[in-house]
């Protein structure tokens, strides 16, 4: 719909009074037109399966993303627990001594946590999307990097929300392989839309193995100040919220209040 404006010559009479009966009605209906546009971008918003990072449990994610949910009327964030045991909490996959998910050549556990992640897309779906948190992300890093998120795979994201990220070590040679081919093609088609969120005062995850994430997976870049965190500021919950706006109207294909 294009908006278009009317200047009333200044030689024009005042406008009449409408009657407090037509005016009464005109309130109502604009309120009713701006509550159905309301609730309609709210029923469109995303359903998310959310990772938490290596030594949380999906619990206490749950608790520390309820500002998104807050700020962001309609999603619904489903955390849970990763399948391998890890202390007090749980982890997506186990490393040798000494070595960091970005310098191991291998995943302990790896092939339960793939068939773990699919289970679940099936069986606790629908879900529309999925947002991980440091080791969390970086599993949806490796699941990208191998092929395993997309039209042809069982777990289909149309939203991704990586928090902290790094390249996954034992894939980083399929991650290579998908930046320069998206970069051969910058117009290849990506079935998902993808915000990276990272900071350059991550001590945790360096921010350069995000930003290779992000060049290799395709999307939106959003740095931050803090550190190896989901930043819960203002602006960045705005962000989030217009993130996750635009793809459920894209999705929906709505660019106007219906």
């Amino acid at each position: 719909m294009r908006w278009q404006s009317f200047v009333t010559p200044r030689s024009c009479c005042r406008p009449p009074c409408l009657p407090k009966s037509i005016a009464l009605a005109l309130f109502v209906g604009s309120f009713i037109v701006a509550l159905k546009y309301s609730t309609t971008r709210a029923a469109l918003m995303p359903r998310l399966l959310c990772l938490h990072g290596k030594g949380e449990t999906g619990a206490d994610f749950a608790r520390r993303l309820e500002p998104i949910r807050s700020r962001c009327p309609g999603v619904e964030l489903v955390c849970v627990d990763a399948p391998h045991a890890l202390g007090g909490g749980f982890a997506w996959w186990h490393l040798p001594p000494g070595e960091r998910s970005f310098t191991s050549s291998t995943f302990q556990g790896w092939d339960q946590t793939v068939s773990y992640i699919q289970d679940v897309w099936t069986k606790q779906g629908p879900f529309d999307g999925m947002l991980g948190f440091s080791q969390g992300a970086i599993l949806l890093a490796a699941l990208a990097a191998l092929g395993l998120l997309g039209e042809k795979s069982v777990i289909q994201p149309r939203v991704l929300m990586l928090y902290g990220s790094a390249v996954p070590g034992p894939f980083k040679r399929e991650l290579a392989a998908r930046s320069a081919a998206l970069q051969a093609d910058p117009g290849a088609h990506i079935s998902y839309r993808a915000l990276h969120v990272l900071s350059k005062n991550d001590e945790v995850n360096p921010p350069e193995g995000a930003r290779e994430v992000a060049a290799a997976m395709g999307g939106q870049v959003l740095e931050h100040s803090g550190g190896h965190e989901v930043p819960l500021d203002e602006a960045s919950l705005a962000a989030y919220s217009a993130f996750l706006s635009a793809a459920a109207v894209a999705d929906h294909g709505h660019s106007e209040p219906v």
